[in-house]
């Protein structure tokens, strides 16, 4: 299992766009728009790799204040609840706080408020609908 940094319009970050195509969006009818993907030219997007396949893709956009939103995090489903999600948020923390980020945001699927409470995140308000389900705002304050 490798954490890796994937650059944006690369093949490797077309590959990511399909893992989120594919667990994310088509069981909600959904597909990126033109306007999705010129949005994440900024932003940082990561990813894990099993014995050279992308299994896992995370992206993570700055804020005002230094802060990070990740967002549109997938794992395929034949490598779920075997740790590589945790792996990915991990390793992206790290190498995002190197950098001197210190808090960390995230709009949760309902069903995955769980997986974030053990990484140590925090519910931050009330539940609320995005594309269509519930979600939970979370954040996570690291360092001094």
């Amino acid at each position: 299992m490798e954490f890796v940094t994937i650059q944006w319009c690369t093949p490797l970050y077309q590959e990511a766009l399909d893992l989120r195509h594919e667990v994310l969006r088509k069981p909600l009818g959904i597909s990126f728009s033109p306007e999705d993907l010129d949005a994440e030219h900024s932003d940082r997007h990561f990813g894990v790799t099993v014995d050279g396949a992308l299994v896992a893709t995370l992206s993570a956009r700055t804020l005002d204040g230094g802060a990070v939103k990740f967002r549109q995090m997938a794992v395929a489903p034949e490598h779920q609840n075997k740790g590589i999600g945790a792996f990915l948020m991990r390793n992206a923390e790290e190498l995002l706080g190197d950098s001197g980020v210190r808090s960390f945001r995230l709009h949760a699927r309902e069903e995955a408020t769980g997986f974030y409470e053990k990484l140590g995140y925090q519910n931050v308000d009330a539940p609320f609908v995005e594309v269509g389900i519930p979600h939970q705002a979370m954040q996570k304050h690291v360092g001094a």
